[in-house]
């Protein structure tokens, strides 16, 4: 047969390009699988919990579960007798808490008394101590995984924690793979004079198999234009796209341009890359069918550079990193640790202002969900009580580093906005994601000072003027450049039990043993309450429960929805998702604080897109208590 010339040699790009937009009708199938068979698989939609975890209160500690009011008094000076049954009952670290019990104490604080019938103790406790409450770990109806979220082993864990049995994936293409050549032999075969063993198409189904597709491979095809013809009739018609390796080049037996130009249409045959150059690109029954050269170097680069690509059109992704990888990264606030073990702390990554910093995510060995969110682990050696803030610190990933750099880095005030977000900034393959560690507002603008983020969410009222946001960004960045990305106005009140058993009307209603769940220091939302407090009179004494805090306000109304409290502030939508009923203190501003100069990088531009559209307005109805007029508007400060 007369040689196969290339004509018209393609610029890389060009040729991609060009083969990419004949096929830009591929869109990623979607199936519904075991959620103990979907490990490495895609999230094809966001999954959110059925369940709360722990879904009991829990104790913490071995010891012994006490009335933390009978605790009351206890000193070194006048040590507490506590009497079995009427003051503690005995318990393990798991065992369930029930009232009238609310606390436990650890039995290395115990001091057994003489008679051997009960312990003194010589220091009170207070309510939850040492008790995982309700949803202390995953809360119902919250967020788990986003969509476009590769399934790691950690995550299969929670999303069973969670009820989680089915769950919607993206589907895997299946891509065909048919070696060629009459000098071909399969590995099972004895090694002859004038034979070569044929691994490439081992290689592709591995490549495929990484890159989440599945690889169908076809046995080892002669030079025979008629069953070359006949093997990819076959082979379109049993899968999503198909490659044939050799036989593509210029050589006298090369048949596969020729079966491919009588089967479909040729879009690109040659390529001006080296090694590489012999590569066919073309279509047959509206399916992508890949020429790939038989040297093992060019196949591998060529299936790289023009194979992932049009798989990454069926499985919106890539690979994903294969080995653990070690960085530098800045330590954003100091840990503490004690000398008897070497700690593992999961850390979430951004860079900012080039810098890799490293933000400590909860270390509760319950915390399991901070496995699912951490980029990397740092390890505090035995010989070390802790890190200080801002030191150098050796992170080894569990994430691709890729992604990473790719990552808009939110500390300060949490919402369930922020998953929202976080979840449309993945949909539909874009290019960035976000990372948002939940500190209050007042947290979360140090660490902006600090350049430890992107930005930071934020609603601290202004007590003067009842402005938010722009008055504490003036003071904390006197001579900064600096912007408030306006966020939404929300509902902001009591979350009570349904049907408001305690008649709860006012902040005055809080007082007189009303058990109250507070947000911790620095929240947007205690300061709010501080400043109703204020405003009536009411001192921080009279409410039971002022120093219980939780650290979102979905756990504030989990804790009212499990009985751990009677009321706590937060945000309406959170009281909705759990049916709760909601009494309104008012609309606040929840805003995003950032330089001015930020707004020129690609993920915070990327950010604004997502708070200006219609998708996001739309999740904002279903989530409700939200309004949204001002999204994505800048204001200069």
């Amino acid at each position: 047969m007369k040689r196969n010339l290339y004509l018209n040699v393609q610029e890389k790009e060009t040729a991609l390009s060009r083969f990419l937009e004949a096929f830009s009708h591929i869109q990623p199938g979607r199936e519904r699988i075991s959620v103990i068979h979907s490990l490495g698989r895609i999230t094809a939609e966001a999954v959110y919990a059925r369940y709360s975890s722990p879904s009991y209160n829990s104790c913490a500690m071995d010891g012994i579960a006490v009335i933390s009011a009978h605790t009351k008094g206890a000193s070194e000076s006048h040590p507490l007798r506590l009497i079995y049954e009427k003051d503690y009952l005995d318990v393990d670290t798991g065992d369930m808490i029930m009232p009238p019990y609310d606390a436990v104490i650890m039995a290395e604080d115990l001091i057994e008394t003489e008679d051997g019938e009960g312990y003194t103790i010589i220091a009170p406790t207070h309510p939850f101590a040492h008790v995982r409450a309700i949803g202390e770990d995953i809360v119902a109806k919250e967020m788990i995984l986003p969509t476009g979220h590769r399934i790691r082993a950690i995550d299969i864990s929670v999303l069973i924690s969670a009820g989680i049995t089915e769950i919607e994936v993206i589907k895997k293409p299946v891509v065909g793979i048919i070696p060629t050549g009459d000098e071909m032999i399969e590995y099972t075969e004895p090694l002859e004079d004038g034979k070569i063993i044929e691994t490439n198409s081992w290689m592709f189904e591995n490549l495929v198999t990484e890159n989440d597709g599945i690889g169908h491979r076809y046995p080892i095809l002669p030079d025979d234009l008629e069953l070359i013809r006949q093997k990819l009739t076959e082979a379109v018609s049993e899968c999503d796209m198909v490659i044939i390796n050799a036989g593509s080049s210029a050589g006298r037996d090369d048949y596969t341009i020729h079966a491919i130009q009588e089967l479909g249409e040729v879009y690109t045959h040659g390529v001006a890359i080296k090694p590489g150059k012999p590569v066919i690109l073309s279509k047959i029954q509206n399916k992508p069918v890949i020429g790939l050269p038989g040297y093992p170097v060019s196949s591998y680069l060529t299936f790289t550079e023009f194979v992932l690509p049009v798989m990454n059109m069926y499985c919106r992704t890539g690979g994903f990193v294969r080995q653990q990888k070690q960085v530098t990264a800045k330590l954003s606030k100091t840990l503490m640790s004690g000398l008897k073990y070497e700690e593992y702390v999961r850390v979430k990554l951004g860079i900012v202002e080039n810098e890799l910093v490293a933000s400590p995510l909860e270390r509760g060995a319950g915390a399991s969900m901070s496995l699912v969110r951490a980029d990397g682990f740092c390890v505090i050696p035995q010989d070390k009580e802790g890190i200080l803030a801002h030191e150098n610190i050796q992170v080894k990933l569990v994430k691709d580093m890729e992604q990473i750099r790719k990552t808009l880095v939110l500390i300060g005030s949490h919402d369930l906005i922020l998953d929202v977000i976080n979840d449309l900034m993945m949909e539909e393959g874009r290019d960035t994601c976000l990372s948002s560690t939940h500190v209050g507002s007042m947290a979360g603008l140090i660490a902006l000072q600090k350049k430890e983020a992107h930005m930071a969410p934020s609603h601290l009222l202004d007590e003067k003027d009842g402005s938010y946001n722009t008055a504490i960004t003036r003071e904390m960045f006197p001579n900064e450049k600096m912007v408030i990305i306006k966020g939404v106005r929300r509902r902001q009140g009591f979350i009570v039990k349904k049907g408001n058993p305690l008649n709860i009307q006012s902040i005055h209603d809080i007082m007189h043993g009303v058990r109250y769940i507070n947000r911790q220091r620095g929240a947007g939302t205690r300061v709010l309450f501080d400043y109703l407090l204020k405003k009536e009179g009411i001192s921080k004494k009279d409410i039971s429960g002022y120093e219980y805090e939780a650290a979102t306000h979905m756990s504030v109304a989990v804790a009212v929805q499990k009985d751990n409290a009677d009321v706590g502030m937060g945000i309406y939508s959170c009281a909705k998702a759990l049916d709760l009923d909601f009494i309104e203190v008012g609309f606040e501003e929840y805003d995003f604080v950032t330089y001015e100069k930020y707004l020129e990088l690609p993920a915070v531009r990327e950010f604004i897109h997502v708070l200006k559209g219609e998708a996001f307005k739309k999740r904002l109805d279903m989530l409700g208590g939200y309004g949204c007029e001002e999204c994505g508007q800048i204001c200069f400060i």
